[in-house]
């Protein structure tokens, strides 16, 4: 293990990712994460992993742990499906591979899975509990400041802590968050009540999608597992093969305000997405009651605003705590993955004194924000015409 020693606020997805990266090339590494454990709050269900992320993955994870993922992962058909309000298919659209080669750089996966997989072999240094209060940094490292009165020192501080991040209000106070008017209700239907209940495009493809003239919408996703997880790795716990339902709109058309939706219970949501459905024919009406009644929870759609990040330092951010966006594309966790490989590429070569640590926060930070808010934006009009999402500003 070298002297230099990199820490990581976050143990979302990208912080994970990063994590991996760094211990498989032999770099010293520690993770803060605020949650007291990794299942604290509902973070969603199915995701959906283009090139990028399965890229990430592949380059970033140990060759068994990267195996895991392709022995837990859907390969779903290619298409994104709209349907109407009846659940009748209307179009079938190829899915963007975003550079992708092959139908195994588009997968489903289980969020759930997939973390259980990036925490393996990290006990030793994902620290639960631990929330950053502030950070000081001086021209030989950085030291973290917690709000038990913890400090840690390392060469390098990356925030991963997602778009209400601490370490970005300290890095870049010009940067702002927006509320897009948005919200959605999530949960889950078994695969059985599914098949029965769903078009099978919306078991087959990547994701399957409604909308009525208010833009209401009712969107579909399946986790069908290939190999149960139990039985893939001791490391996972059992899942079961689902279709995820979301319902939203703007927060105009939610009978709660955002208060009352956050103090909800799952069943109080699962009524409310139904009410939102009650003028669709009934066979998408009847969708939400189909769902497990323990699974709904809501969501406030945030997007981060496009800014300049400022004078690259020994302090940096991936993921959502610097480009947060909205769903439309299905692409945030794919676009933190990408960040997660590409900072863990920077860093192994300061590592082993191939680059120099500012040319490569410079490096890594000029790529990441041109690619990162170029999706924040498009997934920004995609949300206007989608959703009735509030516009980015200027």
């Amino acid at each position: 293990m070298s002297d230099f020693k990199i820490l990581i606020v976050g143990a979302g997805l990208g912080g994970l990712c990063l994590a991996q990266a760094l211990r498989k090339a032999n770099v010293d590494v520690a993770v803060y994460e605020r949650d007291a454990t990794p299942w604290d709050r509902p973070q969603g269900y199915r995701l959906h992993l283009d090139s990028d992320g399965v890229n990430a993955l592949r380059q970033s994870l140990p060759h068994e742990l990267f195996s895991l993922i392709e022995a837990t992962s859907m390969v779903p058909l290619d298409y994104t499906t709209i349907i109407d309000t009846g659940l009748t298919v209307l179009r079938r659209m190829p899915s963007d591979d975003h550079g992708g080669t092959s139908s195994a750089d588009h997968v489903n996966v289980n969020r759930a899975t997939l973390r259980q997989i990036l925490l393996a072999g990290l006990d030793e240094i994902v620290h639960f509990g631990a929330t950053l209060e502030r950070y000081e940094s001086d021209d030989d490292g950085v030291t973290a400041i917690f709000a038990d009165g913890t400090r840690f020192r390392g060469d390098i501080l990356v925030g991963a802590d997602g778009i209400r991040s601490a370490v970005r209000k300290q890095r870049m106070p010009q940067a702002r968050t927006m509320d897009t008017g948005v919200r959605a209700i999530y949960g889950r239907i078994p695969i059985e009540r599914a098949r029965q209940c769903l078009p099978q495009q919306a078991l087959d493809d990547v994701f399957t999608v409604a909308a009525d003239a208010r833009k209401i919408f009712l969107g579909l996703g399946p986790v069908v597992f290939p190999t149960r997880p139990e039985l893939a790795s001791p490391l996972l716990t059992p899942q079961e093969d689902y279709a995820v339902c979301i319902v939203g709109g703007r927060k105009e058309h939610f009978a709660l305000d955002d208060a009352a939706l956050r103090r909800a219970s799952s069943v109080e949501l699962q009524k409310l997405a139904s009410k939102m459905l009650k003028d669709w024919p009934s066979p998408a009406a009847a969708v939400p009651a189909q769902g497990d009644p323990a699974s709904f929870f809501f969501v406030e759609m945030q997007t981060s605003v496009p800014c300049e990040i400022g004078s690259s330092s020994n302090v940096t951010l991936l993921g959502d705590a610097i480009h947060a966006m909205t769903p439309t594309l299905g692409r945030g966790a794919n676009i933190a993955l990408r960040d997660a490989a590409l900072l863990g590429r920077m860093l192994t070569l300061v590592s082993a004194g191939e680059l120099d640590r500012l040319d490569a926060m410079r490096s890594y930070e000029d790529e990441m924000t041109r690619y990162g808010f170029g999706v924040v934006r498009q997934s920004a009009l995609m949300g206007q015409r989608l959703m009735g999402q509030e516009p980015l500003p200027g």
